[in-house]
C-alpha cells in the first residue's frame, strides 16, 4: 500500500491510547512496577533488531557457532524400545516388571526370543521328517550357534540359559516316543494324544509347544491329524545389563540365521524358521526408519522448489527479484535443516537414544520450522528500503517479533508436554522436536535476519501494481467475512463440524499392539501374526509370582495357596488345572511317589512312606531330571525352617483373542492377586505393558489435552493480551483440535500413544493459524515513517482490520501450511503406522488450520465492537490503559503527538 508521495506504508501492529499518559488512572499495583509497565515486547525487538541490523555478521558467526553442536551427531546410533517404549513409566506393568526381575535376579527385563517352524509345503508339522529337521536346526541353534558380542568374545545358547537350557527338550521326547510307537503301534506306555501325551507313566505337555493343532482319535499313534505350527521359546537369564547386551546380539545372530535357512530350498531344507524377540523387533524397527532418508530428500527436493517459487512471487511482487533471491530461498530452508542438525548433536550428547518417531522429526520440523522465517520474510518486504538497515529490521521485527513469539513457545511447550509424557519413544521424539523449534527460532534472528540485511536491501524494480488488485480483492473479501449472513452461515456450518468432531473424539478407540507400529514390509509380521493369531488363540500364559514364603507343611498356609491356584484356574478361559505349571504341585506329586519310580537318577530311590507333607524330599526333588528344572521357578533358601521363600507358576488361558479380552483378563489376574495380600501375589504377562498402555491412554489424552490448551491460553495471555482475543484464539485452537482428533478417528485411526502424540503437536501448531490473526486484528494503527516522520493510520472498522490481518498473515500462512505438506506427504508413500499418523495430523491440522485462521476467526471477531480489542489483561485488573504487546508503543506523550486519520483503501490513499 502506498501513501499520497509513493512512499510504502511500514506495515507495522501498532495499539495506541488516544489518552495522555498523564492523565490516566495510577492503580497502586502499577506505580509499584515502576518502569516494568513501560517494556513491551515489541519494543525489545525493536531494539534488537537495531542491534543484528548494524552487525549481522557477527550474528552469522554466532550461528556457526551454535551450528557445530551438530558435531555432536557423529557416531550417533538409532535405537527402538517397542517392546515398553510405549508404556508409563509409572504404569502397574512396571512394578509387576521389576518385582519379576527381583525374582530372577536380573537387571533387565525378563528377556524371551520365540522360534517358531512350520513346514515350507504348507503341511504339518507332525511328520516325522519334518520334527527330525526341526530338532537339527533346534539342536543346532541350543548347542552351536555362536555370536561375536565384542571383544573377541563369542557365546552361545549355553552361556546363558542357566535352568533353562532343557526348556524345549519335549520336542527331543516326543520326537523318540513317536518314531517308537510308529514302527510299534501296540507299544505299552505310550499315549501319544495331544494336548497332553503320556510317555512311560510321565506327562508330557505339548499345548506349549505344538500350536494350530487338529486331532483324530483314530490313528493308533498319535491322536494329532495336523501342527501348524512348532514353537520353541528361548529362555534365558541374564543377570546384568551387559550379560543382557550380549544375549540381544546371539538373537540377532538367531534371526539372521533363521532368515539365512528359511531361504534355502531342496529336501534338506523342509522347514522355514521365524525368529521374534525384542531385539529383532527393534532392530526391524530402525531398519524402516533408515528407509525414510530417501523421502526426506524428495521431501527437501520439493520444498527447495516451492521455496524458492514462492520467495520469487514475493521478491516480484514487491520490486526486489534479483538472483539473490535464490539465496534467500535457500537461507529460508537452511534455517530448519540447521536446526535438526543442532538438535541431533545436542539429542546425543545428552546421552538420549535416537529411536524410530526421531526419523519423523526432521519431516516435521522442516515444514514447521520454516514458518518464522516466512513471516519474516513477508514483513521485511513491506518496509520501505529507503530506512537504514538497523532501523528497518527494528520495525519488522517489531511487527513480527511478537507473532513469531508466540508461535514459537507455543510449539515448543508443546513439545515439552509430549516430553513429560510417561512413554519414553514418544518423550524422546518431542524432546528433540522441542529442541529443533526453539534452534528454528533462534536462527531466524541470528542467521536469516542478518541475510535478509545482507542480500536485501534494494528495491530493483517498482512494486507490482498487482498490489492495488490484490487489496482490493482483501476489501472485497473482508466485507463479505465480516458480514452477519456469513456469521451464521459459518456458524450453523461449524455446528456440524464440531457435532462430528466431538462424536468421532468420544468414539476413537484406545487400542496398540506392536503389529499396528511393525513396517509393512518386514518379516517379522509373519512370526508376530502366527503368535497372536494361532499361539495366544490356544494358548496365552500369565506368571504368578507368590513373593512370601510358602510353608507347605501347614495344612492353614497351605491351604490358602491351594485356594489362590484354584481362583486362577476357575476363570472362565483358563484351559484347567493340567495345564498349570506349579512346582508344588509337581512336588506333591513327587513325594507321594506317583511315577517318581519310573526313573533313575542320583542312585536315589523314591519311596511313599511319608503321611505329612514336608519339605525333607525338596532336594532329590530338585535333582530329578523331570523336575528340575524347577530350580527356576522357585526361590530357596535350606537353612530357613520354610525353604520356600518366593515361588513362581504359570496358569494357561485360551480364546484370548482381542485386546479387550486381554485388558478384561489382566484385570482379573491383578484382581485375583490383590485379594491374597498374605502371600504379597504379583503377575506378569508379555503384554502387560500393552494393556497398561490402553487403560492409561484416554486419561493421558484427556489430561495432557487440558494441560497442553492451557499452556496455550497462558502464551497468548502474555503475548496478545487482550481478553476476548484470548479467549477466541484458544477456542479456535480447541475447535481445531477436536477436529483432527474426531476426524482421525473417521480416518480409521485409534488412540494410542503415537496418535496422542499427534494430537498434541496438531495442538501446536493451530497456534500458527490462529495467533497471528489474533494478534494482528487488535492492532488499531498503521505506522509508516515518511521524510523521518512516524505516522499512523487508524483502523476504524472490522473490515480495515480484517485486511490488515489478512495483508500480513495470508501469504506466509500460505507458504508455511503448503511447506509443511510437502515436506511429510512423500512419508505417506511408505504406508507405515507411524508416519502415516502424522501425515493423516498434518494434513488435518492444515485443513481446519486454514479454514480457522482465514475465515471463522476473523468472522467471529468482526462481529464485536472495536472498542473491546483495546483493553488488555493489565486495564482490568490496574483501571489503566496499556497498549498490546503486539505493539512497540508505550505508555509516553510522545506517541500520542504522532498524527492519525483513518486507514482508507489505497485508491483514495492516492488519491488525498
Amino acid at each position: 500500500m502506498m501513501s499520497s508521495e509513493g512512499d510504502e506504508f511500514i506495515h507495522r501492529p501498532t495499539v495506541i491510547s488516544t489518552t495522555s499518559a498523564a492523565s490516566r488512572p495510577r492503580h497502586k499495583t502499577f506505580e509499584l512496577l515502576g518502569p516494568f509497565n513501560n517494556i513491551s515486547l515489541a519494543d525489545m525487538y525493536k531494539k534488537g533488531g537495531k542491534i543484528i541490523g548494524r552487525f549481522p555478521i557477527p550474528f552469522i558467526i554466532a550461528t556457526a557457532i551454535m551450528c557445530s553442536a551438530g558435531l555432536g551427531a557423529i557416531g550417533l546410533q538409532m535405537k527402538d524400545n517397542v517392546r515398553d517404549g510405549y508404556t508409563p513409566k509409572n504404569s502397574q506393568s512396571r512394578l509387576e516388571n521389576r518385582i519379576y526381575r527381583e525374582f530372577l535376579g536380573s537387571e533387565g527385563d525378563p528377556v524371551m526370543t520365540t522360534v517358531l517352524m512350520t513346514a515350507k509345503d504348507g503341511g504339518s508339522m507332525h511328520r516325522i521328517e519334518y520334527l527330525e529337521e526341526a530338532q537339527r536346526q533346534w539342536l543346532y541353534i541350543s548347542k552351536n550357534l555362536s555370536a561375536d558380542v565384542g571383544n573377541g568374545q563369542y557365546m552361545k545358547f549355553g552361556d546363558f540359559c542357566g535352568h533353562y537350557c532343557q526348556a524345549n527338550d519335549i520336542l527331543q521326547y516326543f520326537l523318540s516316543a513317536y518314531k517308537t510307537k510308529s514302527a510299534n503301534p501296540s507299544e505299552e506306555g505310550y499315549h501319544l494324544n495331544y494336548p497332553i501325551a503320556t510317555v512311560m507313566g510321565y506327562q508330557l505337555h505339548l499345548e506349549r509347544n505344538f500350536f494350530g493343532v487338529t486331532v483324530n482319535q483314530s490313528d493308533p499313534v498319535t491322536n494329532i491329524q495336523f501342527m501348524k505350527v512348532l514353537t520353541l521359546p528361548v529362555l534365558s537369564e541374564v543377570k546384568t545389563f551387559e550379560d543382557t547386551d550380549k544375549l540381544n546380539k546371539w538373537e540377532l545372530a538367531v534371526y539372521n540365521y533363521a532368515t539365512g535357512y528359511s531361504a534355502l530350498e531342496g529336501p534338506d531344507h523342509l522347514v522355514e524358521i521365524n525368529v521374534i524377540g525384542a531385539e529383532v523387533v527393534d532392530t526391524e524397527m530402525n531398519k524402516d526408519a533408515q528407509k525414510m532418508v530417501p523421502y526426506f530428500i524428495v521431501g527437501i527436493v520439493s520444498m527447495i522448489i516451492f521455496i524458492f517459487l514462492t520467495v520469487s512471487i514475493s521478491a516480484s511482487y514487491y520490486g526486489y527479484f534479483s538472483w539473490r533471491i535464490g539465496l534467500i530461498a535457500l537461507a529460508c530452508l537452511l534455517v530448519p535443516i540447521l536446526a535438526i542438525l543442532t538438535a541431533f548433536g545436542i539429542n546425543n550428547m545428552l546421552g538420549n537414544r535416537t529411536n524410530s518417531p526421531m526419523m519423523i522429526m526432521p519431516f516435521l520440523i522442516n515444514g514447521i520450522g520454516v514458518n518464522d522465517a516466512f513471516l519474516t520474510l513477508q514483513n521485511w518486504l513491506q518496509h520501505s528500503p529507503d530506512l537504514p538497515s538497523g532501523k528497518r529490521l527494528g520495525y519488522m521485527l517489531a511487527e513480527a517479533g511478537p507473532s513469531i513469539t508466540t508461535t514459537t513457545l507455543t510449539n515448543v511447550i508443546v513439545f515439552l508436554i509430549g516430553w513429560m509424557n510417561p512413554t519414553e519413544e514418544m518423550s524422546i521424539f518431542c524432546l528433540g522436536c522441542a529442541i529443533s523449534l526453539l534452534l528454528a527460532y533462534v536462527y531466524t534472528l541470528t542467521f536469516f535476519c542478518p541475510v535478509l540485511v545482507l542480500l536485501l536491501n534494494d528495491r530493483i524494480k517498482e512494486p507490482s501494481k498487482l498490489e492495488a488488485t490484490f487489496n482490493k480483492i482483501l476489501e472485497i473479501y473482508a466485507k463479505i467475512v465480516c458480514s452477519r449472513w456469513t456469521f451464521i452461515i459459518l456458524i450453523l456450518g461449524s455446528l456440524v463440524y464440531w457435532g462430528f468432531g466431538i462424536y468421532g473424539t468420544l468414539g476413537i478407540r484406545a487400542v496398540l499392539n506392536t503389529a499396528k507400529i511393525l513396517p509393512l514390509e518386514t518379516p517379522i509380521r509373519k512370526p508376530n501374526r502366527i503368535i497372536e493369531e494361532t499361539v495366544w488363540k490356544e494358548f496365552y500364559p500369565v506368571t504368578v509370582i507368590i513373593n512370601n514364603p510358602v510353608d507347605i507343611s501347614s495344612p492353614s498356609k497351605l491351604s490358602i495357596f491351594e485356594n489362590l491356584v484354584n481362583d486362577y484356574e476357575s476363570m472362565e478361559k483358563c484351559r484347567g488345572s493340567e495345564y498349570t505349571i506349579s512346582p508344588i504341585r509337581d512336588y506333591q506329586t513327587y513325594f507321594y511317589g506317583v511315577g517318581a519310580e519310573d526313573f533313575d537318577y542320583e542312585e536315589e530311590t523314591v519311596q511313599n512312606t511319608s503321611t505329612k507333607l514336608d519339605f525333607s524330599k525338596l532336594p532329590g526333588f530338585l535333582a530329578n531330571p523331570i523336575y528340575k528344572h524347577h530350580k527356576g521357578t522357585m526361590k530357596l533358601n535350606f537353612s530357613d525352617p520354610v525353604p520356600i521363600r518366593k515361588v513362581q507358576l504359570i496358569f494357561a488361558y485360551e480364546n484370548v483373542t482381542s485386546w479387550d479380552d486381554r485388558i478384561k483378563i489382566m484385570e482379573d489376574w491383578r484382581t485375583i492377586a490383590s485379594s491374597y495380600e498374605t502371600l504379597n501375589v504379583s503377575v506378569w504377562n508379555v503384554n502387560a505393558m500393552f494393556v497398561d498402555q490402553m487403560r492409561s491412554l484416554k486419561g493421558l489424552a484427556i489430561s495432557n489435552a487440558l494441560v497442553t490448551l492451557g499452556c496455550m491460553a497462558a502464551v497468548c495471555i502474555v503475548f496478545i493480551r487482550n481478553p476476548l482475543s484470548v479467549a477466541l484464539a484458544t477456542a479456535a485452537i480447541l475447535s481445531i483440535s477436536i477436529g483432527v482428533t474426531g476426524y482421525l478417528c473417521f480416518w480409521d485411526l485409534d488412540l494410542d500413544p503415537v496418535t496422542l502424540c499427534a494430537v498434541i503437536v496438531s495442538i501446536g501448531m493451530s497456534v500458527d493459524f490462529v495467533a497471528h490473526v489474533a494478534c494482528h486484528y487488535q492492532v488499531r494503527f498503521k505506522e509508516f515513517e515518511e521524510d523521518g516522520i512516524v505516522k499512523k493510520i487508524e483502523m476504524k472498522t472490522p473490515e480495515s482490520r480484517v485486511v490488515n490481518s489478512l495483508s500480513n498473515v495470508l501469504w506466509p500462512m500460505v507458504q508455511s501450511a503448503f511447506s509443511t505438506l510437502l515436506c511429510v506427504l512423500p512419508l505417506a508413500i511408505l504406508q507405515n503406522y507411524l508416519p502415516m499418523v502424522f501425515v493423516k495430523t498434518i494434513l488435518l491440522v492444515v485443513i481446519w488450520g486454514m479454514f480457522h485462521g482465514l475465515v471463522l476467526l476473523p468472522c467471529i471477531l468482526a462481529q464485536f465492537p472495536l472498542s473491546i480489542f483495546n483493553k488488555t489483561f493489565a486495564d482490568l485488573l490496574f483501571g489503566r490503559t496499556s497498549s498490546s504487546s503486539c505493539s512497540s508503543e508505550t505508555d509516553s506523550d510522545e506517541d500520542t503527538t504522532a498524527e492519525a486519520q483513518e486507514m482508507v483503501p489505497l485508491s483514495q490513499a492516492e488519491k488525498a
